[in-house]
């Protein structure tokens, strides 16, 4: 089937933009550094890394958001069915929703400072610290959520459907298997064949 964009909500174009704005904050925009200096020569060092490279157990649940709401959209546009006990948008919604805390969470608490001074009459100054680019990761997962709730309305799904679907979900994983291999091993069938009742009764 052809991909077309005509065929996206405006929902789906927001979840899009926010999974493809997601995608490139995560690998491309730096998340933590720091840096230090020195009056010596104006020595200056600095060192960051992006948010895939600082937060190694979040990102798997950010790569995971991305991926499920790029497969939402395209989907989507190339009308394709997808059997599964959760609606893709409240799927989309809540992984946004768990990407975002987890980003928020990062922001609150993940260390940050530095000190300055002067030893020998050398000036120094260090400072470490959060980037700009996990405020823009923030921005791009909430609007992945408000995409997928946007999604929803227009499907008419309430949080009761939703409660529905999540207890669906669990039941299913949860499920034991049928009893229909204990109903195929019944009791041996006797012999039916004349030959084979006289020689069970013990006629010659």
């Amino acid at each position: 089937m052809s991909f077309d964009i005509s065929r996206l909500r405006r929902s789906d174009r927001i979840i899009g933009a926010g999974a493809i704005a997601f995608f490139i904050f995560l690998f491309l925009f730096k998340w933590y550094g720091g840096s230090a200096s020195s009056s010596i020569g104006g020595v200056n060092f600095s060192s960051s890394a992006n948010g895939w490279h600082t937060f190694q157990n979040s990102r798997w649940v950010w790569l995971i958001t991305i991926i499920v709401a790029l497969g939402a959209v395209a989907i989507k546009a190339t009308k394709r069915e997808l059997r599964s006990p959760i609606q893709l948008s409240v799927l989309v919604s809540a992984l946004g929703a768990i990407s975002t805390a987890l980003i928020l969470y990062r922001i609150i608490h993940h260390p940050s400072g530095g000190t300055s001074g002067t030893i020998a009459g050398v000036h120094y100054s260090t400072s470490y610290g959060i980037k700009v680019g996990i405020w823009l990761g923030l921005i791009a997962a909430a609007t992945i959520t408000y995409g997928g709730y946007l999604a929803m309305r227009e499907e008419g799904t309430s949080l009761s459907d939703v409660r529905e679907q999540a207890s669906g979900a669990f039941s299913g994983l949860v499920a034991t298997p049928g009893a229909g291999a204990a109903a195929a091993t019944g009791p041996e069938s006797p012999p039916t064949s004349s030959g084979g009742l006289r020689r069970a009764a013990g006629a010659p």
